[in-house]
């Protein structure tokens, strides 16, 4: 009896060992550079941002193209817009109120766009370099070529009444901006998604329309809130 417990102890403790080792792997402390999406709500308390500016890495913006300027310094950079898509349920989380659409309702939801009053998030995205839109997906990456990518996001309401015209990201401020990684859902546990810098528009007003998400194919389905580790340590807030 008493080697039979020995061995049932010994089978415990690899079984914790293996399960602390799978913790560290999905935690994703071996991501070379920090993963999104995260909470930026600018209200939580103790604060979220590690720092507060007036200057955001986003200079001139133009309809197809904008001026990264790097916050370590170095010349600016023309970054040309190479995709846009939206996400449902959203990604990023503002403390919004009633945000977001529960993932299960989300993942319920089998009309051609999200109804009125739903949660979205919408992203445009550029990159160094981009494909001829004939040649890729403009609602994915593929057109995306080289970087540095970066991701202009906001979080909208979905409203019956508007016009079908293009989703234009909003200009303004206050921004939340970070480092972080691509988005969209894991392919696997602790998944490590390409470097990408965030600029994210903070507004608990803006909307959009169901005839403007209609001018998509579908919905990207939305990747888990990062956390701990998996975080960079820049998070910016950018005011007025």
């Amino acid at each position: 009896m008493k080697l039979d417990l020995r061995r049932i102890l010994v089978w415990v403790a690899a079984v914790v060992v293996l399960v602390a080792a799978s913790a560290s792997f999905a935690d994703g402390a071996d991501c070379d550079h920090g993963q999104s999406p995260r909470n930026v709500d600018p209200r939580q308390r103790p604060s979220l941002y590690a720092l507060t500016g007036a200057d955001s890495f986003i200079g001139q913006v133009d309809a197809d193209s904008l001026t990264y300027l790097p916050r370590a310094g170095g010349p600016p950079e023309t970054l040309y817009r190479c995709g846009q898509h939206y996400h449902f349920p959203i990604e990023n989380h503002q403390g919004c109120n009633g945000e977001p659409l529960g993932a299960e309702e989300a993942m319920a939801h089998d009309a051609a766009v999200p109804p009125p009053g739903s949660w979205v998030e919408v992203h445009t995205v550029y990159a160094a370099q981009r494909a001829a839109p004939e040649d890729c997906d403009p609602e994915t990456l593929s057109c995306c070529t080289a970087p540095p990518f970066l991701v202009r996001a906001f979080n909208a309401r979905v409203t019956a009444e508007g016009e079908a015209g293009e989703i234009v990201p909003p200009g303004g401020r206050p921004l939340a901006e970070w480092s972080g990684s691509t988005t969209g859902p894991d392919t696997g546990p602790g998944q490590c998604k390409p470097a990408a810098l965030w600029s994210f528009r903070l507004d608990c007003e803006l909307t959009v329309s169901t005839a403007q998400l209609a001018r998509f194919k579908h919905a990207d389905p939305a990747r888990p809130l990062q956390t701990g580790e998996r975080l960079s340590r820049d998070l910016t807030m950018v005011g007025p």
